[in-house]
């Protein structure tokens, strides 16, 4: 079956000044793309009647849905409506049955004593054939239109009144339209691979499972895979979604290091946590970064031991006992440091293992033998002390993210090998 085509269009002079966000956009992307289905194009117009009007039209001819946000409301320049009526060939009708819902929300609701405003009846007015939706959190009512081909779902734009009635009552018909009945997700994340590799990787499995849909999303610096698997029933949605997943798995091997919302930071602790164990931390350049990765998450006193952020060198030497010979004959950022770091911070801390970052964040303090991006990893655990040298590309956020993930990639390769490095 062929997915329709979806379209969306914003309506508002205030969004096309700047002076509000439209997110609105992105959560109908979000909302339509599990269930196979994807906007194809939006247009974003202003409060004028021929503008909104001719978006209609031309996109009556080419899309099956269209989901229009904002300009219903009880103003002047709340145009939508009765600009749909034009582009439909119907009048404007006002429903009885929701001026009286008008009443009762000003009495009822808004607990008002004083006459509802006669602007608010102009709500009650759809094209004549439209079929009311409601709103459960506003006045200004929802309604559905088919012009031409397409079927027009009109929603005020409001974000909290949209969201509801999108999730409740457009989703479910959308959701019929594509023929399914059941959806079924699985999220891999992975660290490590481009996301131009990553599609490389799972490309023979796509081509040759069609019932699943595979996307990608870019999560700095991490690189995630969604599956989807749509079906007329459950067994066929998770057999589906399994059947591709084992085989995704097998050809991305350690890239995946967790699945449906658990962290990078997270997936670590917890295999330290399995084997009874915990990590330190003494932190130069990414100034206590890799600390909160570690404790984002509750349960994280479980592998965390502590942490030290010595960014300068009398910290260095006094909190972890670095030489002060060693800072001197090679300077901070060094492998020699790196290592002193990470052995000072395991015998001070009790911890099993013990990671150390120090580096040149930028964007200044670069020298040519040591230019911005320069970073060298520690990590010092029953097997010994290992190091790594990194040379980064990026702002100093990214170079700061960059670090911290390498660390924690450091340790979860030395826990799979048990060795330092």
């Amino acid at each position: 079956m062929i997915p329709p085509i979806v379209e969306f269009i914003v309506t508002g002079d205030e969004v096309m000044r700047g002076t509000i966000a439209d997110t609105n956009t992105a959560l109908t992307a979000s909302r339509l793309y599990p269930l196979g289905l994807q906007l194809r194009r939006t247009t974003v117009v202003g409060d004028r009647n021929e503008d909104i009007r001719r978006a209609l039209l031309e996109t009556s001819a080419r899309a099956d849905f269209c989901i229009v946000s904002g300009g219903l409301g009880p103003t002047s320049d709340d145009l939508t409506a009765a600009c749909a009526a034009q582009a439909a060939g119907v009048p404007l009708h006002r429903d009885a049955q929701w001026i009286e819902s008008l009443r009762n929300r000003w009495t009822k609701v808004l607990r008002r004593t004083d006459a509802m405003p006669i602007n608010n009846e102009r709500q009650a007015d759809v094209p004549e054939g439209a079929e009311i939706l409601g709103n459960p959190d506003g006045s200004a009512p929802a309604f559905a239109l088919k012009i031409d081909r397409c079927t027009f779902f009109f929603l005020p734009g409001v974000p909290r009144e949209y969201h509801r009635i999108m999730q409740e009552l457009v989703l479910p018909r959308l959701v019929a339209a594509t023929g399914h009945a059941v959806l079924r997700t699985r999220f891999l994340q992975c660290y490590g691979v481009a996301e131009s590799r990553l599609d490389e990787l799972v490309q023979p499995i796509r081509e040759a499972h069609p019932e699943v849909r595979f996307g990608f999303r870019t999560k700095f610096p991490e690189n995630h895979l969604s599956l989807i698997s749509l079906a007329q029933d459950v067994a066929t949605a998770e057999a589906n979604l399994a059947r591709v997943e084992e085989k995704c798995r097998a050809v991305l091997g350690s890239f995946v290091y967790g699945q449906d919302g658990v962290t990078f930071a997270q997936s670590v602790g917890e295999a330290l946590a399995a084997r009874g164990e915990t990590v330190a931390c003494a932190e130069s350049c990414t100034g206590g970064l890799l600390t909160q990765l570690l404790t984002e998450v509750g349960g994280s006193s479980r592998w965390t031991k502590g942490a030290y952020i010595t960014y300068s060198n009398e910290l260095k030497q006094s909190t972890l006992g670095v030489p002060r010979a060693l800072l001197e004959a090679h300077g901070a950022v060094s492998e020699e440091v790196a290592r002193a770091m990470a052995e000072g911070a395991r015998e001070k801390s009790g911890a099993t293992w013990a990671l150390s970052i120090t580096g040149i964040a930028g964007p200044g303090g670069g020298t040519d033998e040591k230019p911005v991006g320069t970073v060298w990893l520690g990590l010092c655990g029953p097997a010994g002390t290992g190091s790594k040298r990194l040379q980064l590309r990026g702002d100093r956020g990214m170079v700061r993210m960059q670090s911290a993930f390498a660390s924690l990639q450091l340790l979860r390769e030395a826990l799979h090998s048990g060795k330092a490095v």
